[in-house]
């Protein structure tokens, strides 16, 4: 009896033993893998900018990287869409000077638009074209600064950069295509440079953009539909260069816009979107006139105020006072017009000495002397205002054409 029960205890002793080398052995197992499973994540944070040693080839190694900033390598003039192919995160691309052209898929087609955060072009100074698309879905973007030289930009350049502030365009701009599609953080455009742009683009500032104020800039003389369609916008100024605007927005708001052009001779389309327009004092009756034009709106056409005459640095001459109030508030809007449409069968007439017609009707010619061109629109405003000043149009247009070709000549 006494050997069994010392046999069982030497069992007993034996098997604790097992167990607890076994159950060493499992926590040294385990705390192996732990350290190397941390260990691992470590390096992967450490390198998740850095996968590449600066001193190792990989494949086409157009210039250096680390910590994820690629700085392309002076000599090279074109990048194609497979540059890229070796390169795994790429938060920022330094461009060199030599740049010529750049593929449209350079950043997508391998993926690199999710991590783009930065691009430098500040040493570029030989690149004509940003391709179609070639920003689009860079949604870590937050600034763009397109280089000077850059006369193109192709179309959905910014579409879905979805952090993207501000976009700095370049006084050597000539053609822009793209809109600001789903760039809802924008929140300016400078284009402060820009004065060789001839055309604006349809919905170049999209819906949901934070843009407050649109800068048209001197030299565009023709403005695309629903320009200015995010609900943001409470200013727009558009420049004495100007001859053809389109509809504002599709939304329904209306910002104050202000119009230093006396090119203009149909903005109906405008007045669909429009409760307060601002005009030079020496254009005010030049607008009443198109405003007369338009059907059923309720726009409120008012003089300049002082501190937005000289907005594009453009001198306005000083005119005498017109009878017509400087500002109607839209409430009254409606009764205004009744109160113009009863007198527009006897217009007021005041002739200064030395004037041939009327002051209002002197004015309008010499608003339409001071444009480019006479067209057969602005003619009929100044002749319809003549009739019904019991003038002779015949004689009105032939002073005309003679002021005309004599500025102009």
């Amino acid at each position: 009896m006494v050997l069994f029960i010392k046999l069982v205890g030497e069992i007993a002793k034996t098997v604790g033993e097992s167990l607890e080398e076994v159950s060493n052995e499992a926590k040294k197992s385990f705390q192996e893998a732990r350290e190397e499973v941390r260990k691992n994540i470590q390096e992967a944070k450490q390198n998740q900018f850095n996968y590449y040693d600066d001193d190792v080839e990989i494949g086409t190694q157009l210039g250096t990287l680390k910590n994820g900033v690629l700085t392309i390598n002076e000599g090279y003039t074109t990048l194609d869409e497979d540059a890229l192919k070796d390169y795994k995160i790429i938060r920022k691309v330094v461009f060199p000077s030599t740049l010529r052209k750049i593929d449209e898929r350079f950043f997508s087609e391998h993926g690199h638009e999710k991590y783009l955060e930065e691009v430098d072009f500040s040493k570029v100074k030989l690149l004509k074209e940003i391709p179609d698309s070639l920003f689009e879905n860079c949604k870590r973007l937050r600034e763009i600064d397109i280089p000077e030289g850059v006369e193109i930009i192709g179309t959905r350049v910014f579409d879905t950069c979805t952090n993207l502030r501000k976009i700095t365009f370049p006084s050597t701009l000539k053609l822009l295509q793209s809109t600001t599609y789903e760039c809802k953080m924008i929140e300016e455009l400078d284009l402060s440079k820009v004065h060789l742009l001839e055309e604006f683009p349809d919905y170049f500032i999209y819906e949901n953009c934070n843009i407050e104020t649109l800068v048209i800039p001197v030299g565009v003389k023709i403005v695309g539909d629903g320009f200015a369609s995010s609900k943001s916008i409470r200013e727009v100024y558009v420049p004495y260069t100007v001859e053809k605007i389109d509809t504002l927005n599709d939304a329904d708001y209306s910002p104050d816009v202000y119009i230093y052009t006396n090119k203009l001779t149909d903005i109906e389309n405008l007045c669909d979107d429009v409760k307060t327009l601002y005009v030079p004092e020496d254009l005010y009756i030049y607008y009443t006139e198109l405003l007369k034009e338009v059907d059923d709106t309720e726009v409120c056409l008012c003089k300049m105020p002082a501190d937005k005459l000289d907005f594009y640095d453009i001198p306005t001459p000083p005119l005498p006072e017109l009878e017509q109030d400087i500002v109607t508030p839209p409430a009254e809007v409606k009764e205004t017009q009744d109160i113009q449409k009863e007198s527009e069968e006897i217009p007021t007439i005041q002739k200064s000495p030395g004037n041939l017609f009327s002051d209002d009707l002197e004015e309008l010619i010499n608003c339409a002397v001071a444009n480019d061109k006479l067209t057969d629109k602005i003619k009929e405003i100044i002749l319809r205002r003549a009739v019904k000043e019991e003038e002779d149009p015949d004689e009105v247009e032939m002073v005309l054409e003679a002021r005309f070709y004599e500025k102009h000549n």
